[in-house]
């Protein structure tokens, strides 16, 4: 569990909401609108392009290309970010539905009680009954 997640569990007893899914889902869909958008002037800047006309070219040239390698370096770093989130939101999606289904093995077992408390009552109505009728018969 990440320091974070176990700051958050500390304080609610869980990590895991359908809204901080849905929350880190939207962040997921944004850096994906981002690694496209740097992948894109990534690609319309020139690739390394060996020696041109003149030295001021050659730098330029130069700039153009470390800009470049930063934009490709910022694309690889947004994929793994976005390859950290996706697991983060599946661990998150499969803790919610463990949390769902504790609750409704809860609310299961509360309803199988109530509902055994219900039949001994009756059962022992029957008896109170029975055993009514039984002394009746004797007097």
């Amino acid at each position: 569990m990440d320091a974070p997640d176990a700051l958050v569990a500390a304080l609610t007893g869980r990590t895991a909401t359908a809204e901080r899914i849905e929350s880190a889902v939207a962040v997921r869909g944004r850096l994906a609108v981002l690694r496209t958008d740097l992948g894109q002037a990534a690609a319309m800047l020139p690739p390394d392009g060996g020696r041109w006309r003149s030295e001021a070219a050659d730098r330029y040239a130069e700039r153009l290309h470390e800009l470049r390698s930063r934009l490709l370096g910022g694309v690889e770093r947004l994929d793994a970010a976005a390859a950290e989130l996706d697991e983060r939101i599946r661990r998150m999606q499969t803790e919610l539905a463990e949390y769902e289904q504790a609750q409704r093995d809860a609310e299961a077992r509360v309803q199988a009680d109530r509902e055994a408390a219900l039949a001994e009552e009756a059962r022992l109505a029957r008896r109170a009954e029975e055993r009514s009728i039984v002394a009746g018969a004797r007097r």
